[in-house]
């Protein structure tokens, strides 16, 4: 499909979408209605609209209209996601917020987070009025009394618009307002696509909002205006009167074409050209649309895309649903499109403002959308409203005809084709062409099949990444703020899998970890399918965790494995093969052939799976390995080469061998058990507070007893052990030479001696003796995983085949932490099942690790798939204005109070004083401090200033040793706290002194010395 591509500018394409609009809460929901050919239009009644305000006598009024196209949830916002404080956002534009959440949405929707893209993301748009600002804040005087016109501002004003999303996002490419009115959004887009063919920035947001305030109180239609007489839009139709003013908006993001088919990116619509111009003086009056100008903007983005008008089948039209301006916007395509042409009729023609009324500023990042979803469709979804022509717009005329029905789009020998026109009051026009999206490449992963690897050969690889392949295990993630929204997430997630037949399921893993962001509270599934995957997520016994903060793993090594293991990673993980290729290299060994050693397989499997998960991004706080487990992580640390490190194993095995014998385990301390072995009997390690292993003979091992008589539970081990009697000094001289002759070095990353069970040190890693000493002395397993929980460890992840180790960690791990874990399933499972189970037991690991909080980084490539996004915890957070009845001043009060809900409300003495507040003055708005002040104590004081803070901070309730800043103050709220203390106390605190006494009780203190101080002076 790229080769169907113009010779135009370079293309961009449309990668993400979001919308909100009435009727439709997302973009799925929109274009059901689409298809549907639903119409959002809301027909209110008496009792609403008198309950709501609307005088009777305007109700009666034959040319009041009881309409509205209504966006649910204007109220409402997710503030905490965003980091936004419930005053912040009660005191922000709606259409602030509501163009925040899209931009969010639409990097989701295209499966970008933007904290791991590497590029800069710029964002354009803009929005309608300040109706809330004006209506609302400064019509509620508790607010105006605590609040200064800059912190208002912040929220509310034009210029803020863009640049409050970039800064919520941590977004860093230019951020852009764009205000022509009904154009404003389609120019973003335009301004946004122009800035990415400049290099400006890699990814660009666009779009725009507008909310009517109030919406739901109908309107008094006049003769010539714009508004609909009789509440319906109807683009085209002969019966159109006007169009009805709805709420809501949209975004795109956007991204060159080049970059967008490289990275993976579902592609929905391609722009091949667009133009933007003003009609200037060509025109009857400012307001009036112009015939010219239009046809202007409309031929150069067609010249500029390099197409033949011919091969654009569908346009998407402003629209104004009058019959001059319809007429005016058909006669300016008209000349473009119909130029020197016979044929008729042969492009359909809509407008989205049927379904959803007009957005102003957000319409022509709607009509976009729109477009953009039929061109991936193949559906063009029906103008609604259309019975007759407007006779005026000589339709049979032109190349146009109004798309009445839902169509099947086909294409012929061109991709299909559209155009998108959205014309503002000013005189503003912009057309836009696109394209269709290529074909998406088939997922680049395929499934990995078993290779004979030649004695010591390192067979070609991929790199070693962990590329998820399609049939093996995929890991599924969730997260959200809150343990509510990540069962939410999980729910819509398994709905959309549930109906999605044609999604490739290692697709959904890769943009569920690359592209999106990470939060507290996880779930994570691991399936092989989506039917799996599906009741995985609904199951009650899902995999959930909250990540806990920097979280610290420790590794754990084995020192025998009893049978093969990782075959099942071998052919299915390179990073994992890669690691074990390395092993059989540095051996001169057959990589399959390794395994069936019990030393030099576990060596293997151990390193094999810490090479993994390194490669999946695990950095262990610190490593631990059990006896001879402890070469693997001394050779991660770069003490030994690997070869070094398997000669020493594969000659400490045979000298174990050598002196082998029989071993218990035994359920005793070891003070304890000391004292009641035989003397032929040696404790050799010691795995817990009360876990040895014993080696001796077997008879009298067997029939061990307390000094009561009661026996002392023993289980007999089938792995080898070493007696320290059997060890001879020539044994210890061969390995000790063996060493030195491998020249340790200082260990580049910690880890645990199992030998002393505290941290290995440089001499000691540099001694041969010490190697040597593994041979004879006890394991203080035990003892060391005590260490690294004293030093922190949150997770224990063992490394191998089995959970023993994971076992024993667990005797000691706290019960309300994560339970320590394995990587590899036990090597003495049936062969017929151990690779599956190798590989499902590595992935649930992984899941596991991340929903605890371990940062991974599976790596590998995919395509990033459309997916249900964040489900917002949508709370009330709005500004009431004053009911229009005078009211007086609140006293005593104790400063606005911005409930959890994020409600306005004057509150009055704090639950538990018996303080009077400070009475908030008709005059200044400030908290005056009580009366007769002279013997006021210091909790006196800390009462009066409680109320202070609320009123800045819309905190509900002040504890005495709340923190200023710590709950949502700033600088410049300081400012005001300080300006208030001075009104309500009369005592000047510097900025320092705020930093220096943040917390209610010391700044109560600091507020009284100063004032003791004051009076001492008189």
């Amino acid at each position: 499909m790229t080769d169907d591509l113009t010779d135009g500018p370079e293309p961009i394409a449309v990668i993400g979408m979001a919308c909100r609009v009435p009727g439709a809460p997302d973009l799925a929901r929109f274009w059901d209605n689409l298809v549907a050919g639903r119409s959002a239009r809301t027909e209110l009644s008496r009792e609403h609209l008198l309950r709501a305000g609307v005088p009777a006598e305007q109700l009666d009024d034959p040319d009041f209209v009881p309409v509205g196209y209504l966006l649910d949830g204007v109220e409402d916002f997710d503030a905490g996601l965003f980091g936004l404080t419930p005053r912040e956002a009660a005191l922000a534009d709606p259409q602030h917020r509501l163009f925040l959440e899209l931009c969010h949405s639409a990097l989701e929707h295209a499966g970008w987070d933007p904290a791991r893209f590497p590029g800069d993301i710029g964002v354009y748009g803009g929005r309608g009025m300040e109706t809330y600002r004006w209506q609302h804040i400064h019509a509620n005087r508790a607010i105006m009394a605590v609040t200064d016109h800059t912190t208002i501002g912040n929220g509310n004003h034009a210029d803020t618009f863009t640049t409050l999303a970039s800064y919520h996002l941590n977004l860093r490419g230019p951020s852009v307002g764009v205000y022509t009115a009904c154009s404003t959004s389609l120019v973003a887009v335009h301004m946004a696509a122009e800035a990415l063919r400049a290099g400006e920035c890699d990814m660009a947001l666009a779009g725009g909002v507008s909310i009517e305030l109030p919406a739901d109180r109908g309107y008094l239609h006049r003769e010539g205006a714009a508004d609909s007489a009789d509440g319906h839009c109807r683009p085209f139709d002969a019966a159109a009167s006007g169009v009805v003013a709805g709420s809501g908006g949209g975004a795109v993001l956007l991204k060159r074409l080049a970059d967008a088919l490289d990275d993976g990116d579902q592609v929905y619509a391609v722009v091949l050209g667009n133009a933007v111009n003003n009609d200037g003086a060509a025109k009857v009056g400012f307001t009036a649309s112009g015939v010219a100008g239009q046809a202007a903007a409309v031929a150069n983005a067609l010249a500029t895309a390099g197409v033949d008008p011919r091969t654009v089948s569908y346009v998407e039209a402003s629209a104004t649903g009058s019959p001059l301006g319809d007429a005016i916007e058909v006669e300016a395509l008209t000349s473009v499109y119909g130029r020197g042409r016979a044929d008729r009729q042969w492009c359909a023609l809509g407008s989205v403002k049927s379904n959803i009324g007009h957005l102003s500023q957000g319409a022509g990042v709607v009509g976009l959308i729109k477009t953009a979803l039929a061109l991936h469709h193949g559906r063009i979804p029906a103008s609604l409203g259309y019975t007759a022509a407007n006779p005026a717009l000589h339709l049979d005329q032109s190349p146009f005809y109004v798309n009445a029905a839902l169509a099947t789009w086909e294409t012929g020998s061109t991709p299909r084709r559209a155009a998108v026109s959205s014309f503002g009051v000013g005189g503003t026009n912009a057309h836009v062409v696109l394209q269709q999206g290529p074909a998406r490449e088939p997922n680049p992963a395929a499934p990995g099949q078993p290779r004979a690897v030649p004695s010591g050969a390192v067979p070609d690889r991929p790199a070693a990444t962990a590329v998820l392949e399609p049939g093996r295990p995929q890991v599924l993630t969730v997260s959200a703020r809150s343990a509510a929204a990540r069962d939410a997430a999980a729910a819509r997630l398994a709905d959309h899998l549930a109906v999605a037949g044609d999604l490739d399921l290692a697709d959904v893993a890769f943009t569920l970890r690359a592209g999106r962001a990470e939060h507290p509270y996880r779930a994570a599934v691991v399936a092989t399918g989506r039917t799996g995957a599906v009741a995985a997520l609904r199951s009650p016994q899902r995999l959930s965790g909250t990540a806990v903060a920097n979280p610290r793993v420790v590794l754990l090594f084995g020192d025998q494995a009893p049978g093969p293991a990782g075959l099942g990673l071998y052919d299915t993980v390179p990073a994992f093969a890669a690691a074990v290729d390395s092993c059989a290299a540095a051996s001169g060994r057959d990589a399959r052939d390794l395994p069936a050693d019990p030393l030099l397989g576990s060596f293997t499997a151990g390193y094999a799976t810490a090479r993994l998960w390194q490669s999946w991004g695990v950095r262990p706080a610190t490593m631990l390995g059990h006896g001879v487990g402890e070469y693997v992580a001394a050779t991660l640390a770069g003490v030994f080469d690997l070869a070094d490190a398997l000669r020493l194993v594969a000659l400490h095995g045979r000298l174990a061998r050598e002196a082998a014998e029989t071993a218990f385990t035994v359920s005793a301390a070891p003070d304890r058990l000391a004292a009641l072995l035989p003397p032929q009997a040696s404790i050799v390690a010691v795995d817990g507070p009360a876990t040895c292993v014993v080696t001796g003979p077997a008879e009298l091992l067997e029939r061990l007893t307390e000094p009561s008589g009661r026996k002392i539970a023993t289980r007999r081990l089938r792995t080898v052990h070493a007696s320290p009697s059997a060890v001879t000094d020539a044994m210890l001289a061969e390995l000790t030479a063996a060493v030195t002759a491998a020249r340790p070095a200082a260990p580049n990353s910690p880890y645990l001696s199992c030998r002393t069970g505290l941290p290995a040190t440089a001499d000691q890693t540099r001694d041969p003796a010490y190697w040597a000493g593994l041979l004879r002395e006890p394991v203080l397993f035990g003892p060391a995983v005590a260490t690294a929980l004293a030093g922190g460890a949150t997770v224990f992840l063992e490394c191998g085949p089995g959970r023993r180790l994971a076992g024993l960690a667990q005797m000691q791990a706290p019960k309300d932490g994560p339970a320590p874990l394995h990587s590899l399933p036990a090597a003495t499972e049936p062969a017929g099942t151990r690779a599956a189970d190798e590989a499902t037991t590595c992935y649930t690991t992984a899941a596991t690790l991340w929903a605890h909080g371990v940062p991974l980084a599976f790596g590998g490539t995919g395509r990033r798939v459309p997916l249900p996004g964040y489900p917002y915890e949508r709370t009330r957070h709005w500004i009431d204005p004053d009911p229009p009845a005078p009211v007086q001043a609140v006293a005593p009060a104790a400063g606005l109070l911005i409930t959890r809900d994020g409600t306005a409300r004057a509150d009055v003495t704090p639950t538990g004083s018996d303080h009077a507040a400070p009475a908030v003055t008709a005059s200044t708005g400030m908290s005056t401090a009580p009366t007769g002040t002279d013997g006021v104590t210091e909790p006196e004081v800390a009462a009066a200033l409680a109320p202070i803070w609320t009123s800045l901070l819309g905190i509900e309730r002040i504890q005495p040793d709340d923190d200023f800043f710590a709950i949502g103050g700033t600088s410049l709220t300081a400012v005001q706290l300080v300006a208030q203390v001075r009104a309500s106390f009369g005592v000047r605190l510097s900025m320092r002194l705020i930093f220096d006494a943040p917390t209610l009780d010391a700044m109560a203190r600091t507020i009284e010395q100063r004032r003791a101080a004051a009076k001492a002076k008189v």
